[in-house]
């Protein structure tokens, strides 16, 4: 599971534009650097002509070291990102959540105003003509979530418009405002 999804990582990022573009741009600076700039830094007068002179006598070695000028960029380019997302895949598995869940997953405020929605949710409320955490929630579940009080049962709201039942949770978030998750019951429930 691991290695596929490494290969994954970086079959994405070789498919990536931007890894050959900053190698490109990278790698003239380095090799500017190297073949003509060091060797003026340490007194050679004319380092084009060095540079096609050492082609001339030195051919492999000097094809070599400016391939190994784009090489190095491009190398540390794919596992930088490789490995930054390996280590971050649980987020961005958690990120990617909130699109991909059936359910309504949001974010409202203290007056119920919706904040945050994924894609499925926003098409659901937008579908149903709801923009305030209201109404779906009714106001009774809306003012017992925002009281902070602890529940000691789990609500369920029956939403009319579409014939379901959902449980409903919820959690505050440090800013004030709620991330409400609605799972919907079977309809023999």
């Amino acid at each position: 599971m691991t290695s596929g999804l490494v290969y994954r990582y970086i079959w994405e990022k070789l498919c990536d534009r931007s890894t050959y573009v900053l190698a490109l741009i990278v790698g003239c600076i380095i090799n500017f650097y190297g073949q003509f700039l060091l060797p003026w830094f340490r007194g050679s007068f004319d380092p084009p002509v060095d540079f096609l002179i050492e082609f001339e006598i030195r051919p492999e070695v000097t094809i070599f070291s400016v391939c190994l000028g784009f090489a190095f960029p491009f190398c540390v380019s794919v596992y930088s990102s490789v490995a930054a997302r390996y280590k971050n895949r649980r987020i961005e598995s958690i990120s990617t959540l909130i699109n991909l869940c059936p359910n309504p997953m949001f974010r409202a405020d203290n007056s119920g105003r919706l904040v945050e929605a994924g894609t499925i949710t926003n098409e659901f409320l937008a579908r149903h003509g709801i923009d305030d955490a209201r109404g779906i929630l009714g106001e009774d579940l809306w003012m017992r979530i925002i009281s902070g009080k602890p529940m000691s049962d789990r609500p369920t709201v029956q939403f009319l418009p579409d014939g379901a039942t959902y449980v409903v949770a919820h959690a505050p978030v440090p800013n004030g405002d709620f991330n409400l998750y609605l799972t919907r019951l079977p309809r023999n429930y």
